[in-house]
């Protein structure tokens, strides 16, 4: 088995070509985006109960949903918080569930939550289930005002919205995002001189306005078993409705409404609450963020173009400009890779052409392409996309890959010398090598293998590294025993007593180094400590 590439050359072309091929394929194919997609472990459960003050939200609703949630074994951590009208519960999933797990770990949370949903009063609202998506924005656009005057809200908000729909119906988005959008508000102004006539101030007139709106709660009605909370009907849902509130009711019977003595009005929010800036200007940001194992090059360039014909559809002092694109740092984090390779790939074809020879230098550098290629399909099976921490993985091992290459050519080329034919010196070789070359490239993948095991969030982020190297010395261990001595053995000349001491065929031989080599091995056996 040892000599079966080199007893047939043309499985050592098809594999050579295959591997090669497949590795090209795999990163046009393979996807590519800036951080490694993290699970989603954290979430939060959202339910409204208009009219109830903190204390009755927290009992009859956060309790019923916390005790449903804690019967189950994934959920790692529960944290909520009570207050007039709203329920917030966070969930924390537990960090030794693989991906799959987490998925079936939200079913399971979703079916609680209808469970205890049937325990719920009337007048709750659905409990809505959301998983905090977690990852970085894809492309984030800029909506900006660059005229005279104030910025119009109102109309950066509808364009920003506008752009956020087109964002989520082009292909591969997975969220969108809008940062510093304008809220609405209600504005009550009221005249201060009508107020004073009527025998009202403006506390009064705010708090009776306050009261009226029936998501306040009314009261509660004390009994000796159970306490009942009483609400209004009539909440605000127009302006008019704001209007007709009843501020006094006057002698004649009539009453003093709010639209009698103040002017409602609907605008933007002053001050606001949430304020986006760029370049200096107030804007509105639109973010984007990409699916997991797709390719953001391609989805960048889809994105470029509908937020180019966006932007031509808007008004000539808004501007509409990408102020972030992720698939530029990808891109160079690629191109630094390809940089790398070639430049390891030279510096090892020059080094060994000056201490072995070009033959050897051509079969050990062989090994570079093949493993890294061989690491690529790996990655398309697996489906692990490029990002950085994939990456960085195969920077760490560039140095590794060419290790056992050139154990195995140098004791082939020994053989050689030693008179063995060319099947004889790889069978010899690699009966020698095989033991100390596995348990080598054993210990390398069994060093980072803590690193690609690690569970939850940090494993998901860091662990490619570890699998990049383990994917590549254990590419590299087989391709050196396989396809690299055929290579060398194809590569290798005839050899003679007469043979040209030329350093172009053998590399540079320079006596003292190697007597003083030989002096520092025979002192290391003979005094091994």
């Amino acid at each position: 088995m040892s000599t079966l590439f080199y007893r047939l050359p043309r499985l050592t072309a098809l594999a050579t070509l295959l591997i090669l091929l497949s590795g090209v394929f795999a990163i046009l194919t393979l996807g590519r985006q800036e951080d490694p997609s993290l699970v989603e472990r954290y979430g939060y459960i959202l339910t409204t109960f208009p009219g109830a003050d903190a204390e009755r939200v927290e009992a009859i609703v956060t309790d019923p949903l916390e005790r449903r949630l804690l019967e189950l074994s994934e959920v790692a951590e529960i944290a909520s918080s009570s207050r007039a009208g709203v329920s917030r519960i966070t969930i924390d999933i537990s960090d030794d569930l693989s991906a799959a797990e987490v998925d079936n770990a939200w079913t399971l949370i979703r079916q609680q939550v209808n469970l205890a949903e049937t325990e719920l009063p009337s007048g709750t609202s659905k409990p809505f289930v959301r998983r905090a998506y977690v990852g970085a924005a894809s492309m984030i656009v800029a909506v900006d005002w660059t005229g005279q005057g104030p910025p119009p809200l109102a109309v950066m908000a509808r364009l920003s919205s506008d752009l956020e729909a087109r964002f989520r119906n082009l292909n591969a988005t997975e969220e969108t995002e809008v940062f510093g959008l304008p809220q609405e508000e209600v504005r009550v102004v009221a005249d201060p001189e009508a107020l004073v006539a009527a025998g009202l101030s403006m506390q009064a007139a705010a708090g009776r306005i306050a009261a009226a709106d029936a998501k306040v709660p009314a009261g509660t009605v004390r009994g000796q078993s159970s306490d009942l909370g009483l609400k209004i009907g009539g909440e605000f849902d127009s302006i008019a409705r704001i209007r007709r509130i009843p501020l006094l009711q006057l002698d004649d019977g009539t009453a003093l409404r709010v639209g009698d003595v103040a002017r409602v009005t609907k605008g933007i929010e002053d001050p606001e609450t949430s304020l986006a800036m760029g370049n200096g200007r107030r804007a509105v940001f639109v973010a984007a963020y990409i699916q997991p194992h797709q390719r953001v090059d391609v989805w960048s360039r889809a994105a470029r173009t509908m937020v180019t014909d966006f932007s031509e559809d808007t008004p000539e002092d808004i501007g509409v400009s990408i102020i972030f694109d992720q698939s530029r740092y990808t891109e160079s984090r690629l191109n630094g890779l390809a940089g790398n390779l070639v430049a390891s790939a030279l510096i090892v074809f020059a080094v060994l052409f000056l201490i072995m020879g070009w033959r050897s230098a051509i079969a050990i550098g062989l090994a570079l392409p093949l493993t890294v290629a061989l690491v690529l399909l790996l990655f398309n099976v697996f489906s692990i996309p490029l990002h950085q921490m994939s990456v960085t993985g195969l920077v760490i091992s560039l140095g590794l890959l060419i290790d056992n290459a050139i154990v195995v050519v140098d004791e082939f080329d020994q053989e050689r010398r030693a008179g063995l034919s060319r099947l004889a010196a790889i069978e010899t070789a690699l009966g020698k090598l095989f033991g100390p070359l596995f348990a080598s490239t054993l210990t390398t993948a069994l060093a980072f293998a803590p690193i690609a095991m690690l569970p939850g969030g940090a494993g998901e982020f860091i662990g490619i590294i570890g699998l990049s190297v383990i994917f590549a010395v254990c590419g590299s261990f087989l391709i050196s025993i396989t396809i690299i001595p055929a290579i060398a053995a194809g590569l290798d000349r005839a050899r003679g007593v007469t043979e040209a001491p030329a350093f172009w065929r053998q590399g540079i031989r320079l006596a003292w180094l190697a007597d003083g080599y030989r002096w520092s091995l025979a002192q290391v056996l003979r005094f091994p400590p």
